[in-house]
């Protein structure tokens, strides 16, 4: 698969491609169903599956954040999509002038001319262009012009309610992780390299890897999960975590401390996956380090009971 984030290095297409275009801020299993469609169509006619998505996202350059919370990163939208069959991922660069291209030049001139677009796949909600005005009506009338075929495909449903990134957000607010897992068909999850920490974990018997933060991914609400580990070879540990402030210790910036269980061995230096389970309880202020080391054995516990029960799920 072509992973192109520079629109110079991107390969000539000469014989068509099917397109399916999105933010896919998540890579839920709504645009599973989208890219799915899109490998279906493309390797039935012998053409390219090509998605094309943004970076970084509009509302960065328009509200001009230094950090956008994203439920998936750059690199883990990456690694996401290389397994799904499709041909080139294009992260289309978002500038303010990218921005103030219509709708009709970008059509003709990038996904037509460069793509050599003969179908276009998209959910019935998603826009492109100047003051999002590419949207599904007009590309219901722009296909019979220009000679390209449109599939808008349906809008897919989790648990009854319509599959969106706006759901997941508003779960994670509320540190509901069980939800946003079924809505992406998988863990959410959140990745970095384990740092060097004061070893107050191991001082009170739970020994913990402290688990850098990238500053654009979106966190759940602070609080004790359990999940899983997964370590740079593949192997996947039960865990529990705190995201917090540590305010037993003092007050810290907000941090991620991964117990593992049943493990022992040097992760300093790695980069670790944790996989958010469930919600165990919210942060706590103990009134010292006996309650608090007591309550981390009851924490391990049930972050046990949970694994025992815990189903492994992936669309991709």
């Amino acid at each position: 698969m072509n992973i192109i984030s520079d629109l110079n290095s991107l390969p000539a297409i000469t014989h068509g491609s099917v397109v399916v275009m999105g933010d896919f801020d998540g890579v839920h299993s709504g645009h599973a169903a989208l890219i799915a469609e899109t490998v279906a169509r493309a390797q039935a006619a012998s053409l390219d599956a090509v998605l094309v998505t943004y970076e970084p996202s509009p509302k960065k350059i328009l509200k001009k954040l230094k950090h956008d919370s994203r439920l998936t990163t750059f690199d883990e939208k990456k690694a996401l999509l290389g397994g799904t069959g499709l041909t080139t991922v294009v992260f289309y660069p978002v500038t303010a002038a990218t921005l103030k291209i219509s709708a009709r030049t970008f059509l003709r001139d990038f996904l037509l001319a460069r793509l050599k677009m003969r179908c276009l796949v998209m959910g019935g909600d998603h826009h492109f262009g100047h003051n999002r005005r590419g949207n599904a009506r007009y590309l219901a009338a722009a296909q019979q012009r220009y000679g390209f075929e449109l599939k808008i495909v349906d809008e897919q449903i989790t648990d009854g309610q319509r599959t969106s990134s706006s759901r997941m957000r508003a779960a994670l607010s509320e540190g509901d992780t069980e939800t946003v897992s079924r809505i992406l068909g998988r863990p959410y999850s959140v990745a970095g390299e384990v740092l060097h920490g004061e070893r107050r974990g191991s001082q009170l018997g739970f020994p913990t890897a402290n688990i850098a933060l990238d500053p654009e991914k979106l966190l759940p609400l602070t609080g004790v999960y359990s999940g899983t580990v997964v370590l740079p070879g593949g192997q996947r540990v039960a865990a529990v975590a705190n995201l917090g402030h540590k305010p037993t210790a003092g007050e810290f910036p907000l941090g991620l401390e991964v117990h593992l269980l049943d493990f022992s061995g040097d992760l300093y230096g790695k980069t670790l996956l944790f996989e958010f389970n469930r919600r165990i309880r919210g942060e706590q202020k103990f009134n010292g380090l006996d309650a608090l080391k007591a309550r981390i054995a009851q924490d391990v516990h049930l972050a046990r009971e949970h694994a025992s029960g815990a189903k492994k799920m992936s669309y991709f």
